[in-house]
């Protein structure tokens, strides 16, 4: 009898980890069906070093990806153009500290394109639902080949990205709090 107990304590977990699949896949299927993308977000990224915040706006479109420092107020304005291989910063012709490299592709700048590559290519490892106050939460993991990995939480409500935690090997190095989703 406990046997069976616990079989059924399992499969019901699994059937509810689909269900959440289910609801993340849908989401992305439609979020890869739009060509542009706007996002703002307040950015924290750490290090062994520092704790750096930030709050940045991201945009994609056929032509171009930017994201631009909104805050802190000492570099705000300065924009990226994000290219395949290159970051380049455009704001008078003036190159500012933008925050710590964590690793080779990821830094505070990159958080957000990076944010959406994990969307578009990441494998989905897991998902699964929490409440936060009176809001549920859909929670999914996602993986990239390089061994990058998200945790995203959506808003269950309306499937609207609320928060990411982007992390290479076992510590966070990104935490993003999306305040804009368009």
């Amino acid at each position: 009898m406990l046997a069976l107990t616990i079989s059924l304590l399992i499969m019901c977990g699994c059937g509810s980890s689909a269900k959440y699949e289910e609801k993340y896949q849908n989401w992305r299927e439609n979020y890869l069906n739009l060509t542009e993308h706007e996002i703002t977000a307040d950015v924290t990224s750490s290090d062994d070093e520092k704790v750096c915040d930030y709050t940045l706006h991201y945009a994609l479109s056929a032509e171009n990806e930017t994201v631009e420092v909104l805050a802190p107020e000492t570099i705000a304005r300065i924009k990226a153009n994000i290219e395949k291989d290159s970051v380049r910063l455009d704001y008078d012709g003036v190159m500012l500290e933008t925050g710590s490299s964590l690793s080779e592709k990821l830094s505070p700048l990159t958080a957000l394109p990076v944010f959406n590559d994990v969307i578009h290519e990441g494998h989905l490892e897991n998902s699964w639902r929490e409440t936060e106050g009176e809001t549920e939460l859909v929670v999914t993991e996602l993986e990239m080949p390089d061994g990058t990995r998200m945790t995203l939480w959506l808003n269950n409500a309306d499937m609207k990205p609320v928060y990411a935690d982007i992390r290479s090997g076992d510590k966070i190095q990104i935490k993003i709090k999306i305040t804009e989703f368009k």
